[in-house]
């Protein structure tokens, strides 16, 4: 930096940051000169939804809330480079300062990495994914700088929702693991689910200074063989009702299948063939048990009528003969 650069950054100034892509948590103050070094009565604006964070050899040293400050060295613990002359303006003291959001961050998506196993009545044993999205704002700035900028040392905004998102797909494993609902009947209770999760997780955040505003969970799913075992049982059940819409609905499946094959609708004649006869042999069965059933209802009231004595045993044998 050449001297003109050096007296340049001497003069007051005014200090502020606007996100606009809204979108970070922690922001560092930064010169484009490259000297971030800040001076004796410099204005500091910290806007609606900021807080601004000073550290002075990586301690926390004082935090400001919405407003427009003057830093004197009598009130905050910065020395001025216009009393570091003998340095060459280069103060003996240094002390950084952040931007940090207090605003609600929304639409960090969350998701299990690898299946879950959970004890299931109907499947005994099964393996389930989810994810799904949560929102969260920072209420304890202090606590948000020592703990995660301090302790655990993550200062950039992807890895700060990363490290919240595996929070809150740990609340959602222990959630899962605990609860006896059917995988079935899980679908019914995702705003159960949340509630539970939030109501955890803000009780294991609040040391850190973050509280979750809202938790989603979009989707449950169950392995691919799963799924086609319950899709199995639903067509069984639909064909115990309706065989004939239910080989329809075959039929159709099989075209659409075969159409995307060379070749395909050649064989498939055969096939639908089968499975056309097959209908009509279960629909004829059917048929023929109703007509079995008529008729054993009409020998019955045939047999009504003879024992009292309003048919006689002639007229009782020619009707019976008729019938079968």
């Amino acid at each position: 930096m050449g001297l003109f650069d050096a007296m340049r950054d001497q003069f007051l100034d005014v200090i502020e940051y606007e996100d606009k892509s809204n979108r970070l948590i922690v922001s560092k103050f930064q010169r484009e000169s490259g000297n971030n070094e800040l001076k004796q009565g410099s204005k500091v604006i910290v806007r609606e939804s900021q807080s601004a964070v000073f550290l002075k050899g990586g301690q926390l040293a004082d935090i400001l809330s919405p407003g427009t400050y003057s830093l004197r060295t009598g009130n905050f613990p910065i020395l001025s480079k216009l009393k570091a002359f003998p340095y060459l303006f280069t103060s003996p003291v240094i002390a950084d300062l952040y931007f940090v959001s207090t605003r609600q961050f929304i639409d960090n998506k969350w998701a299990t990495k690898n299946p879950i196993m959970k004890r299931d009545r109907d499947f005994n044993v099964v393996r389930i994914r989810a994810f799904g999205k949560f929102a969260f704002r920072i209420t304890d700035v202090a606590a948000f700088m020592r703990e995660i900028f301090g302790t655990k040392g993550i200062v950039m905004t992807y890895d700060i929702v990363a490290y919240l998102s595996s929070m809150v797909t740990e609340a959602f494993s222990t959630a899962v693991g605990e609860t006896e609902i059917s995988v079935l009947d899980l679908a019914g209770s995702y705003r159960t689910f949340s509630e539970t999760m939030q109501e955890r997780l803000n009780a294991q955040t609040e040391e850190i200074g973050v509280r979750f505003s809202d938790i989603f969970i979009e989707n449950i799913s169950l392995p691919n063989e799963v799924e086609k075992l319950i899709d199995e049982q639903s067509g069984i059940g639909m064909a115990s009702r309706d065989m004939e819409s239910f080989m329809q609905y075959q039929t159709a499946r099989a075209m659409r299948d075969a159409s995307k094959q060379k070749g395909g609708l050649a064989g498939l004649g055969a096939g639908m063939a089968l499975g056309n006869t097959m209908a009509h042999n279960i629909q004829e069965s059917g048929n023929s048990t109703e007509k079995a059933r008529s008729k054993a209802e009409q020998l019955r009231e045939l047999k009504a009528l003879l024992d009292e004595g309003i048919l006689t045993q002639e007229e009782f044998d020619a009707e019976k003969k008729k019938i079968l």
